[in-house]
């Protein structure tokens, strides 16, 4: 089977402590038991006087079960961070290690592999395929890999959507589902492959705060009853009461790493 390069599905596929100053995110990030370990990643565009530092030596851990959230504004760098961690984007310098793989030396056709069978990605507007329902849409994740049963495939499908109440929505093209629901598509699409790492890049951007919180909620409970774990990029401090700890990133640095509720007061 052959499948369209720019195909957007194959593309993807503690507190601060008191005192005066800021706590380096450093200072809390490093957990023995981690199950994602990026280590002083540092990723730079152009040369001279033309370069742009667009992630600052970045060190964080992320435990098995955890869903935390990346907090920070536009164009901090939080997007270019999650696309390194998730092997869409190749660091200038650093390391990435998820599990016992270390990311950042897989080959072009490794990284593909990688993507495609162990990290999920959620993106901002779903990026569904328009032309396939809701249904084909979990499934043509799944043809991605190869000598997988495609009865094992419609069964977990179903059961995705079954869990993500759009069990009635199944035969759907996108155009015909709620904001809300193409994003339960787009939540079930990046679980389909049972991945060990989840990347979520402003889930709630398109929503209104209600739907937006019904998603993070979603996305919270998928990723703890399953056991993977979860990145999520947001510039809302309204979504971060869901996530077990905060990293914050300004201009590419990691500045913070927060206790959700010293946040979202």
């Amino acid at each position: 089977m052959t499948h369209d390069p720019d195909d957007p599905v194959l593309a993807a596929t503690s507190a601060v402590p008191d005192g005066p100053g800021e706590a380096p995110a450093i200072d809390a990030t490093h957990h023995t038991a981690a199950l994602l370990s990026v280590t002083d990643v540092r990723k730079v565009y152009g040369t001279g006087h033309t370069e742009v530092v667009a992630v600052a030596d970045a060190t964080m851990a992320v435990d098995q079960g955890e869903f935390v959230a990346l907090l920070g504004p536009s164009g901090s760098g939080k997007t270019t961070l999650i696309s390194i961690i998730g092997g869409l984007l190749s660091p200038t310098t650093g390391s990435v290690q998820l599990g016992d793989t270390d990311v950042t030396s897989l080959s072009a056709k490794e990284l593909t592999r990688f993507r495609a069978e162990r990290v999920g990605f959620v993106f901002q507007s779903a990026n569904l395929v328009p032309f396939l329902t809701a249904r084909e849409n979990l499934l043509y994740v799944a043809s991605l890999i190869k000598g997988g049963s495609r009865k094992a495939a419609q069964a977990r499908a179903d059961q995705l959507l079954e869990e993500l109440g759009l069990a009635e929505r199944g035969r759907n093209l996108p155009e015909q589902l709620s904001g809300g629901e193409r994003q339960r598509v787009a939540i079930g699409r990046a679980l389909m492959n049972d991945p060990d790492l989840v990347l979520v890049d402003e889930p709630t951007a398109a929503l209104d705060t209600a739907l937006g919180r019904q998603v993070v909620e979603l996305l919270r409970r998928e990723v703890k009853s399953r056991g993977k774990t979860g990145i999520m990029v947001t510039h809302d401090l309204r979504m971060v009461e869901y996530t077990d700890r905060v990293f914050e990133i300004l201009d590419g640095e990691l500045t913070h790493v927060e206790s959700p509720s010293a946040l979202s007061h």
